[in-house]
């Protein structure tokens, strides 16, 4: 009976599924074409905890790694057709930018409100 109990917390303990992610978190999707950032702008609220989301679609850019710098978020590499994400959570109003890590190029902005 303890062996049965010992594999079956084993079994348990590595096989269930990851938790969802917090549904208090919202998560935006910013994709990098030949465009730039596409949406530009991201309309967040201050304090609220966000999953930012880039992906970038196309050798065509520059914008192979971003700078968050309002969030200290540094060259984040973003591989060709894989999802990258960042969690923030902005603590202040106003206009943050995020822009390639090479040439700063790219003008997205977070537009935080309260």
């Amino acid at each position: 009976m303890k062996r049965l109990l010992t594999i079956l917390a084993f079994t348990f303990t590595f096989t269930l599924p990851a938790l969802p992610d917090d549904p208090t978190e919202r998560r935006v999707e910013i994709k990098v074409t030949e465009e730039g950032f596409q949406p530009r702008e991201v309309r967040l609220k201050k304090d609220e905890r966000v999953v930012l989301v880039f992906t970038r679609v196309t050798d065509d850019t520059c914008i192979t790694a971003i700078d968050i710098p309002a969030e200290h978020v540094s060259k984040l590499e973003l591989p060709l057709d894989k999802p990258v994400s960042v969690t923030i959570t902005p603590a202040k109003e106003g206009t943050e930018e995020f822009h390639c890590s090479a040439m700063r190029m790219g003008d997205g902005q977070l537009i935080v409100s309260r």
